[in-house]
Order: structure tokens, then sequence, then C-alpha cells
């Protein structure tokens, strides 16, 4: 498939010209990792949204990758199927345009040696991270929403009117087994003990949002929305870095006073949903094959 007509196709459906992440992502990505971003990434992505196609690597695509984090284990995976079949031209559809080591150092960028493997082999990158998590059908919000059969649900939007998040109801059901359920379609052997918090309330009225949802707004909004249980992808931070020592003082401060059961899984496990759920169909009913690649540690 012509890589110009599919990115067309992606571009105009999840509309990655309305978002602007440039700010954001140059602040999150270490200063030492950004230059192989500037040496490398199309210029459109650079000084435009940060979301859209990043590396330019093949005129035709037969295949697609879906990935959460394009993380060093990850990409070395598609390399190695790529040259099983001597790399004819792929597309990476990743959520995050850097890796995330949720348990250590937090965001890292993709290295100069590997955006060169990707160029090597005709390999291209496109990130889609706001616009997968705000487009009104296919999503992270809406993903696992369904995946956890979530009744009478309805969006809600952060600050800037965005729909962050959903909320409604689940089939009665003990905490143990609501996290059990968890657990299951996220495909996680467990939850972090660190981010399971039982607060004693019945499982009957679930906030969700996937990814990072940690931000002490959102825990309240899912509150004054009379929710009895927030789940989401972290809502405590562990890494070893300025801003996790700052949040997990704010979180200190903020959790006592909550009301509601915290359910985390991961930030890869609480987004992965899409790319396995949705957006395989997705590509397919655009003409293209797309396969998901899991990330080895859920936590890494």
């Amino acid at each position: 498939m012509n890589q110009a007509e599919l990115v067309r196709k992606l571009d105009d459906y999840f509309a990655v010209k309305v978002f602007d992440e440039r700010e954001q992502w140059q602040q999150k990505i270490p200063a030492a990792d950004l230059a192989g971003y500037r040496r490398y990434a199309v210029p459109e992505f650079l000084e435009g949204s940060w979301n859209g196609l990043m590396l330019d690597n093949a005129l035709e695509v037969d295949r697609v990758y879906l990935v959460v984090f394009p993380g060093q284990a990850v990409l070395d995976t598609i390399l190695a199927l790529e040259l099983e079949r001597e790399a004819p031209g792929a597309l990476i559809f990743a959520h995050h345009p850097a890796d995330f080591e949720e348990s250590d150092r937090g965001f890292l960028g993709i290295s100069e040696a590997q955006i060169e493997d990707l160029l090597e082999h005709d390999i291209s990158f496109y990130s889609c991270h706001q616009p997968l998590d705000y487009h009104p059908e296919t999503s992270t919000v809406m993903a696992l929403a369904k995946a956890i059969k979530l009744r009478d649900s309805e969006v809600f939007v952060n600050e800037s009117g965005h729909p962050e998040g959903a909320h409604g109801r689940v089939a009665d059901m003990s905490f143990g087994s609501f996290a059990a359920l968890l657990a299951e379609v996220t495909e996680l052997p467990r939850l972090p003990y660190q981010q399971v918090r039982f607060n004693g309330q019945p499982v009957e009225h679930v906030a969700l949002i996937p990814g990072g949802g940690c931000e002490p707004d959102q825990l309240l909004r899912a509150r004054d929305l009379g929710c009895d249980t927030y789940l989401t992808g972290h809502w405590w931070l562990e890494g070893d870095y300025a801003y996790a020592d700052e949040h997990r003082a704010r979180m200190r401060e903020l959790v006592p006073t909550l009301p509601m059961n915290l359910l985390g899984t991961s930030h890869y496990a609480s987004e992965m949903v899409v790319m396995r759920d949705q957006m395989p169909g997705w590509f397919r009913n655009a003409g293209i094959e797309a396969r998901f690649i899991k990330q080895p540690d859920p936590w890494s």
C-alpha cells in the first residue's frame, strides 16, 4: 500500500493537526535523546503537533506494527520480523513517540542507533498520542470501557474540553472480583500492590482514564461524578525522577481524602487494549495487515 495514502487516512481520521504536543514532548524526552529526533524526524512532525508521521522511511508498506511505547525490546522484535521477510516496507503505529520506564527513569527517547536501524530496514514511524486518547470512537478510553463491559457509560472531559475518560456502571461484583477482571482484560499476571487501594466501597460506579491518570484534578473529577471506583494505568508514580517525587508528596495528601477505591494496571497495560482490540480492524478496513506487538514487561 502506498504509505502517503495510508498516512492521509490516519491524519484525517484522527485529526492529528488539531492537537499540539510539541512543547510537552520536548520537555518530557531527555535533552540528550532529542538529538536523534531532530536529525531524523520529518520537519512537519518536529515543527508541528508531534502527532502523525515521524519517520518517513518507506514509500510502500504492506504491514503495520501496533505498539504502545517504542521501547528497545519492542523495536528489536519488529526489526527481527522485518529481517525475516526481507524488509519490504512497514509502518509502526505507536501511541507514544518515546519509551516510558514506569518503574524507573520515566520517559526515554528512541536511541539514534535504533532510529538508524528503522531507516535501514524501510520501517516508518507514526505517532498518535492525544488523537488516539480523545477520538470519540476509536480510543484508549472507548476500548478499555468496552473491555470491562462498562454500562450506561458517558465520557467526561478535561480542562481543555477533550474526553479524557468515561464513567458508568458495572455488573455487581466484589472489589476482588473486579480487580481480577481488570487484570484479565489487560493481560496482567497481577495488579501491582502499590496501585491498589480498597476503600471499602462496593464496585458499582466506575470512572476510568487509561494511561497516566495520576493528576489530582483527574481523581477529583471522578470523585465529583460520584464514582466509587477509579481505574487508570497508574495513579501512583514509582520512578526515580524529580516529577515522581513531587507527585508522591501530593498523593500522600490527597488520597486519604478520597472516598473511592483506586486501581492501577500499568500505563502500557491500560492503553494496549485499543491496539489489541480496535486498531487491527481499523487497518484491515483500510486494506492493510496490522500486528500488535506486546511489551515484554508491562512496568518497564
